[in-house]
């Protein structure tokens, strides 16, 4: 028996010999690479979605935690990456992994299997405008027929009662500036023109007919958020100022104006950017698509809904939210492009932080 624990004990010491020093290598971040036949030091990658919680699969085998979260002691190469999240489609990309370095994927959006559109109003309308934070403006050419909604409680009522002296006019046009509350409508009422200036914020909103302060047809109307009692009036030949308390009319000088007033703000908005300046929104003749943003792989396209052509359309990006017109029906209708998820920081320490790098530089 004495051979026996002999053999035993040359087992045992030789395989301590040999697994210590694979643990003290792996606690340090090297691991055997079989494609190589070398030890190697080990990279990571971070990930995170949008929205959260999706499922990580690194070469086929489930990762512990869901997004967003660090995946350590990933051999350097190529690994296959697959998120899945149920409602939405898998996104699938070959990454590559670095030793001694973290590869960063931040923010993927992960596109649902069927855009969330829903509409919002039964009558159909010729444009829309967003005047303030939360309150959208629906259009049609019958004043009686213009609508205000409330984005945030989605609600919806008529900005002429049926009883307005305004409510058998037509609209001729409509001035705004984004974050306004106010709107300035360009009317033809009983034959003539009237200029009516409307705070849409009130509660029911206030209307002051100001047709007296225009000494012509205007070609741009503007004013300057901060101070929405001052308004800039382009005609064909001048430039007026208007003061609303005052009721005053000053001729304008065009040198004297605030930069950026004289950009036309009807121009209608055809693309922008969503999701912290990462993904593009955009609008093609009328379909709505959205291409996210890709840190591997070529770029995707998604198309989401058809709009209208020359309508506008707006993206609340304090909830994820577009708002436009249905192609076939006109009615006003939104989506959700963006889960309203806060994407949260996972703790990492000290010694793994991550420094999320530029596009370019991320390996």
């Amino acid at each position: 028996m004495l051979w026996l624990r002999k053999i035993i004990f040359y087992i045992f010491s030789l395989l301590y010999l040999i697994i210590c020093p694979l643990i003290v290598l792996r606690m340090l971040g090297f691991v055997f690479n079989p494609l190589t036949h070398h030890l190697e030091k080990t990279g990571l990658v971070y990930i995170s979605t949008n929205p959260p919680d999706a499922a990580v699969y690194i070469d086929g085998r489930l990762a512990h935690q869901a997004t967003p979260t660090v995946i350590r002691d990933l051999t350097p190469g190529s690994h296959f990456i697959r998120l899945q999240l149920n409602g939405y489609n898998d996104w699938e990309r070959t990454i590559p992994i670095v030793g001694k370095k973290a590869t960063v994927l931040a923010n993927t959006l992960l596109i649902p299997e069927e855009w969330p559109i829903k509409k919002i109003s039964i009558r159909p309308y010729e444009n829309i405008t967003f005047a303030a934070d939360d309150i959208l403006v629906a259009t049609n050419p019958l004043l009686r027929d213009i609508d205000i909604f409330n984005t945030t409680q989605g609600t919806g009522k008529s900005l002429f009662s049926q009883n307005s002296v305004y409510a058998a006019g037509t609209l001729v046009s409509l001035f705004h500036e984004p974050q306004s509350p106010y709107i300035l409508l360009e009317t033809n009422v009983n034959a003539k023109d009237k200029f009516l200036w409307i705070n849409v914020k009130e509660e029911p909103p206030v209307i002051e007919d100001i047709s007296d302060l225009f000494t012509a047809t205007p070609i741009l109307v503007t004013w300057d958020n901060a101070d929405n009692g001052d308004i800039i009036v382009f005609y064909p030949k001048n430039i007026s100022r208007i003061n609303i308390k005052d009721k005053t009319i000053l001729p304008q000088d065009a040198a004297s104006l605030p930069q950026g007033l004289l950009q036309d703000t009807r121009n209608i908005q055809d693309k922008f950017l969503i999701n912290d300046k990462n993904d593009l929104l955009i609008r093609e003749d009328r379909w709505i698509r959205i291409y996210p943003k890709e840190s591997f792989g070529k770029p995707r396209v998604y198309t989401i809904a058809g709009s209208r052509l020359m309508t506008n359309m707006y993206f609340e990006e304090k909830n994820g939210e577009l708002f436009y017109l249905d192609d076939s029906t006109g009615a006003l209708s939104t989506v959700q492009v963006l889960p309203y998820h806060s994407i949260l920081n996972l703790p990492i320490p000290d010694a793994l932080k991550i420094k999320i790098p530029s596009k370019e530089s991320i390996i």
